[in-house]
């Protein structure tokens, strides 16, 4: 591979921005392994990953199983990873109010959508849509998580809610919600109802998308 070309100098020439997705990653990884490079050490980490889109979803488990990546590189890999992750619930989480249901849903993806374990998040929000606090407040298994509408609303109630919010993603991909997804909305939004804390939206989130039972009319 000619030395100008390599992912260093043509960062250090033209700025990190210049490097495509092969490229940035091949920067990370820094070194070949046997009979191939790193740029192909690098394709093979996105391809594990199904798409550089999808990076965040990579485990521990599926970088060291990359014959070339060893453990203290995965760990650098799964590091970077989560500064990502961090970085942006801080950028998104400051966001002084819902009124941009776009940036919310960008956000969810973001933190929820590449889990590999269900989790379910609750938004308290304020009179003027201002976030009070957000926590996942379950974390389930591959499949489902196990919810308490009585907790749910006892933690809206402790932080003296407005309204709220409640999210979950699906590891398996899918966005349409299931029937158990649909009685424990409506459940829910019946409890908040009765307490006077409505129940502003439930979004499903995955890597690929998401699904709001507001704009789908499945909220009274």
């Amino acid at each position: 591979m000619n030395e100008k070309k390599m992912p260093r100098e043509k960062a250090l020439e033209n700025g990190i921005a210049s490097l495509d997705d092969v490229e940035l990653l091949a920067l990370i990884i820094k070194s070949a392994y046997r009979d191939r490079n790193v740029f192909q050490l690098a394709k093979e980490v996105i391809d594990t990953a199904n798409g550089f889109r999808n990076l965040l979803s990579l485990t521990y488990e599926e970088l060291v199983s990359i014959k070339g990546i060893k453990k203290a590189k995965a760990l650098e890999i799964m590091a970077i990873l989560e500064v990502c992750k961090r970085l942006s619930k801080i950028d998104r989480i400051s966001e002084p109010s819902l009124n941009n249901p776009s940036k919310v849903v960008e956000w969810l993806r973001f933190n929820l959508g590449f889990a590999d374990r269900e989790q379910f998040l609750v938004i308290c929000l304020n009179g003027r849509n201002a976030i009070i606090r957000s926590e996942v407040m379950y974390i389930g298994n591959k499949n489902s998580a196990n919810v308490s509408v009585d907790e749910i609303l006892r933690k809206a109630l402790l932080v003296k809610a407005s309204s709220i919010v409640v999210a979950h993603n699906h590891p398996s991909g899918s966005n349409e919600p299931s029937s158990a997804d649909i009685e424990l909305t409506d459940k829910l939004a019946r409890a908040c109802a009765l307490m006077n804390v409505p129940l502003v939206d439930h979004i499903i989130v995955s890597r690929d998308g998401y699904f709001s039972f507001r704009n789908h009319c499945m909220l009274e």
